[in-house]
């Protein structure tokens, strides 16, 4: 029996996150279509979540919800959270702030499609803002060089999912690579190394060979694809 059983969409962009994970530690896991729970079993299942993906983790006999809340359960079990108490919680940061870019970049979720200008504001604006967020966090703690890592000279939690979040917007968006190295060079190599891992090589290997660019589907992706060209 495997592990865990991850439910979500045949997509990267959220789930991608803690399959690397999974990936990263070398740990079972069965990859789900989320339609066993979502929407009509999203209520029924241990600690209820509004939208994939959902982590069923055999060894508590539960299902999590929430990217961040699954990641770090993962990252506590397997050790990959920083020791020290302000690490510890700039790991948790990341991973929020991983999930807010996620959000800014599909336009909160779809509530709308992207118009010119508003994707404009967005890409010349936010999304460098938010790229220099990890870049100084990550210089703040020794990131430099393609050396280091974003929150000290260990790999973490934080490091996947930040090479989750830009490693696979840039791979979907090769326009978007310049922007990252521009604005947040050290997390552009921290990205490439953490792909690099052996595990997680062999993972996304196969994975991007399986959905090719694709990154969140629907009206939203033709909404980004429109804007990027």
């Amino acid at each position: 029996m495997p592990d865990y059983r991850l439910y979500y969409w045949e997509l990267p962009f959220r789930g991608v996150f803690i399959e690397m994970f999974l990936h990263e530690v070398g740990v079972s896991y069965q990859r789900l279509d989320t339609s066993e729970i979502y929407p009509d079993k999203r209520l029924k299942i241990h600690n209820p979540g509004m939208a994939p993906p959902y982590l069923y983790d055999g060894s508590i006999d539960k299902t999590i919800a929430q990217m961040p809340a699954i990641l770090m359960h993962l990252a506590r079990d397997y050790d990959y959270l920083p020791k020290r108490s302000e690490t510890h919680t700039l790991a948790l940061k990341a991973l929020l702030d991983c999930n807010d870019v996620l959000m800014e970049i599909t336009n909160f979720n779809g509530m709308q499609m992207w118009e010119k200008g508003a994707w404009e504001t967005f890409r010349y604006g936010r999304l460098p803002d938010w790229m220099q967020v990890f870049e100084q966090t990550g210089r703040a703690h020794g990131l430099n060089d393609g050396k280091g890592y974003l929150l000290g000279s260990t790999i973490s939690v934080a490091d996947i999912a930040t090479a989750a979040l830009f490693g696979t917007m840039t791979y979907s968006f090769p326009a978007l690579q310049n922007d990252l190295e521009e604005n947040a060079p050290g997390v552009a190599k921290l990205c490439a190394r953490v792909e690099a891992r052996p595990r997680i090589a062999e993972f996304l290997s196969g994975a991007r060979e399986r959905y090719g660019r694709d990154y969140c589907g629907g009206q939203i992706e033709r909404s980004l694809r429109k804007m990027i060209g």
